[in-house]
Parts: C-alpha cells; sequence; structure tokens
C-alpha cells in the first residue's frame, strides 16, 4: 500500500512540484537578467552616439542636440525598463498563485479529500494558504518571513493591476510601509511606485526559498501519509 501510495506521488507530480518551481523562477531571474542587460546596452549605445554627435557641433548647438535624444534615452532608461518590471512581477504573482492552487489540488487528489480548494473562504494565494494549513496541515510558520514578503508584494501587485502603480495617499498605508522598508523600491505616497531591477531578483531569491520551505512540508505530508497506509 505505501509502495502504492508512492507511485501515485510520483506520477502526479507531487513530489517534484516544489522543485519543478524553483527551476521556473530560475528561468524567470535569467529572463530579467538579460532583459535588463539589454536595457544597459541599448542605453550605452545610445550614450556614444549622443557623444559622438555632439563632438560634431560647436557647443551652443549642444543643449538642442541633447534635447533632441530625450525621449529616446527617456524610453530606454525609464519606460521601456519600469514597464517590464511591472509585467514579470506580475507575471511572478500569477506563476506563485498557479502554483499553489496546483499543489492543492494534487494534495485533494492524492489524499481523496471531501474539502476542496474551492470550497473554502476567500480567493488567490490566502485561500490556497488557508488550505495547505488546514487541511494539509502543512505548517507555515516556519517560512513567515517569506509569507509576510509575498503579501506584501501582493498589495504592490494589486496596485499595479488596479492602479497603475500609483501609490495610496495615506502614508501609514501598508504598502507605503512596506515600499519605506526596501532599498529597491521607492515612490511618495500619492506618485507611481518606482521599481529598480534589483528588486525582482530579491522577490525572485525569497520565492525560491519559499519552495525549498514548502517542500519540506510536502516530504512532510507524504511521509505522514504512506505511514498511515502502512499502519
Amino acid at each position: 500500500m505505501e509502495e502504492q501510495l508512492g507511485e501515485k506521488f510520483f506520477i502526479n507530480g507531487l513530489c517534484l512540484h516544489c522543485n519543478l518551481a524553483q527551476d521556473e523562477l530560475k528561468n524567470f531571474e535569467h529572463f530579467h537578467s538579460e532583459t535588463e542587460t539589454a536595457w544597459k546596452r541599448k542605453d550605452d549605445s545610445l550614450q556614444r552616439e549622443l557623444d559622438e554627435t555632439l563632438k560634431k557641433y560647436p557647443e551652443e548647438h549642444h543643449q538642442d542636440i541633447v534635447e533632441s535624444h530625450g525621449w529616446e534615452l527617456h524610453l530606454n532608461q525609464y519606460k521601456y525598463p519600469s514597464m517590464h518590471r511591472e509585467s514579470i512581477l506580475i507575471t511572478l504573482y500569477n506563476f506563485l498563485e498557479n502554483q499553489l492552487n496546483q499543489l492543492c489540488k494534487i494534495i485533494s487528489e492524492s489524499i481523496d479529500g471531501d474539502i476542496k480548494l474551492k470550497d473554502l473562504y476567500g480567493q488567490g494565494i490566502n485561500r490556497a494558504f488557508l488550505y495547505l494549513s488546514k487541511v494539509a496541515k502543512f505548517d507555515l510558520t516556519k517560512m513567515g518571513g517569506e509569507l509576510s514578503n509575498i503579501k506584501s508584494v501582493n498589495l504592490l501587485r494589486n496596485q499595479i493591476v488596479h492602479n497603475g502603480g500609483v501609490l495610496p495617499k495615506e502614508s501609514a498605508h501598508k504598502l507605503n510601509e512596506f515600499i519605506s522598508q526596501q532599498l529597491n523600491l521607492a515612490g511618495n505616497p500619492g506618485n507611481t511606485v518606482i521599481i529598480r531591477a534589483e528588486f525582482i531578483n530579491e522577490f525572485i531569491e525569497k520565492l525560491i526559498n519559499f519552495f525549498e520551505k514548502l517542500d519540506i512540508e510536502v516530504q512532510k505530508f507524504m511521509s505522514v501519509a504512506m505511514d498511515k497506509a502502512n499502519a
């Protein structure tokens, strides 16, 4: 019976779920790094082009020349990187939510549980965490730091999706407090958030650590299930 259950965990992907999620996050990390490097190369190229142009003309024309390049420099230095970072943050959060929902689904099928994820109150990652703690009996307290960060980043994600990245006007708002504590986030209440490239790397690393800790709970869950099957 234990052997059959172990085979079931392998076939339905439970035993590798968190490892595969970590591998995919490393792909996100590589994609982000390559994209940011592309912006840097483009910026260096634009700066060289501007410097060469300035050398060809008298100084009294320099201001006009710089201004003529201003929009292209703005797009490459700020607009496009900002669009990329907001997009990848949203994508990472969607990836996380989907991975957690899939994990809950696999666990439910593994134990033939009567309670499904959809039966629980709430939505998104909060409902998934509720399922994992109450139904699968995962000890989520051991990943408190990662959970706190994930929930704070969810506030940022929601602000980007629903308010164009404009921060709440209340300085005491949880999101503004979170941003004030981050080296690689910036923005005053009522203004647009600034996401630096390093913040994306930090968030990916935190998600990788989260899935590493989550895998410990998955392994415990499988061990308990097999012990019960063997009893």
